[in-house]
């Protein structure tokens, strides 16, 4: 089983994917190009959830073993083609 979870993007869905994840033992990561809202902010350390906003870590993102991505990131992203790349 994959250990290793990145969330891309830390909105509703990423937040409860997140939350989801966590719950199967998985090790959760959050990352976020933007701004994270403060209630998904307060969820996410609440539950001792690691995460970051306005970037995100290309290097750990990629050496995830399981990546969800939130539906509105488009698959032409240049972070989403390098993640295909490496067989994602």
């Amino acid at each position: 089983m994959a250990k290793n979870l990145v969330i891309l993007g830390a909105g509703e869905s990423g937040t409860g994917a997140a939350l989801l994840g966590k719950a199967k033992g998985y090790s959760v990561f959050v990352s976020d190009k933007g701004v994270v809202a403060d209630k998904y902010k307060s969820i996410l350390a609440g539950e001792e959830i690691e995460f970051e906003e306005g970037k995100h870590d290309e290097a750990r993102i990629l050496n995830a073993d399981l990546i969800i991505k939130s539906p509105g990131i488009p698959e032409k992203n240049d972070l989403i083609k390098a993640i295909r790349k490496k067989g994602h």
